[in-house]
């Protein structure tokens, strides 16, 4: 959880959780910035869009942490994700699990498997 006393936001919330998992050690990319085949696993941390939630006046921000690791290494996919989804916990209730976590695809285009995980932002409008 958010220690509100140490914590200083930035400018937007996907800033928030692309520094977060920067600064946890995780190697970390804006959508369309990678280039290349995966070497090594690596997340992505994309704006997934967002609405109105329902009749309240705020809005719902949806976030997408894709996470990636080589052909050769499937089996560091769900361990990366489980360590993933604990990191973020550090950032509730400011930005939490949206229950979400989707199949594992393999990318052809990195040579990489990947699973998104998602995530949404509560904020006033």
């Amino acid at each position: 959880m958010i220690d509100t006393k140490e914590f200083v936001p930035l400018e937007s919330r996907w800033q928030d959780i692309y520094m977060h998992l920067k600064n946890k050690g995780y190697i970390v990319y804006a959508p369309g910035t990678k280039t290349g085949d995966c070497t090594e696993p690596y997340v992505v941390v994309k704006n997934d869009g967002g609405y109105r939630h329902v009749n309240f006046s705020s809005n719902r921000d949806m976030y997408a942490i894709m996470c990636y690791v080589p052909k050769g290494q499937y089996s560091k996919l769900e361990p990366m994700v489980q360590n993933i989804i604990k990191d973020m916990k550090e950032l509730e209730p400011m930005i939490q699990n949206y229950g979400q976590q989707l199949p594992s695809y393999y990318d052809d285009t990195y040579k990489a498997h990947y699973i998104t995980i998602e995530y949404e932002n509560y904020k006033k409008i």
